[in-house]
């Protein structure tokens, strides 16, 4: 490949990247795009991704794409100390998630309750995402 070549896609890529409306893969995004659902979810179980994209941070939205568990109805998140989109949820718990297109504004709610932290790993947080 020439100097030529790996310069443009220097400069192409992180403009494409942008324009995916929020993560790519192991790249993070701004503000998740899609159909915002202002209704409440009553039980996530419908939702059979791998993964899901979860934005933080709304004065300027940085999202993620992610591993997330379901149980009992309720969605909950893992994160790892030392994470960027962790520090934004403990400075605002205000967060947004995009499943088959359509982002509902939610609240990342750190679990504490032993017995709902059963099952759990107990080396991380957990966090449920509640309505807001």
């Amino acid at each position: 490949m020439s100097i030529r070549t790996a310069l443009a896609l220097l400069l192409v890529c992180p403009l494409a990247l942008s324009a995916c409306g929020g993560p790519f893969l192991v790249f993070p995004g701004g503000a998740l795009s899609g159909e915002v659902v202002e209704e409440p979810v009553a039980d996530w179980s419908f939702v059979t991704d791998s993964f899901v994209d979860l934005e933080t941070r709304p004065s300027d939205p940085y999202s993620v794409e992610l591993n997330y568990f379901v149980r009992d109805g309720r969605l909950y998140i893992d994160p790892a100390e030392g994470r960027r989109w962790l520090d934004h949820i403990r400075a605002d718990d205000r967060v947004r998630v995009r499943f088959h297109g359509k982002v509902h504004p939610l609240r990342a709610v750190r679990v504490t309750d032993p017995a709902e932290l059963e099952g759990f790993d107990p080396e991380r947080l957990v966090y449920r995402l509640d309505p807001r």
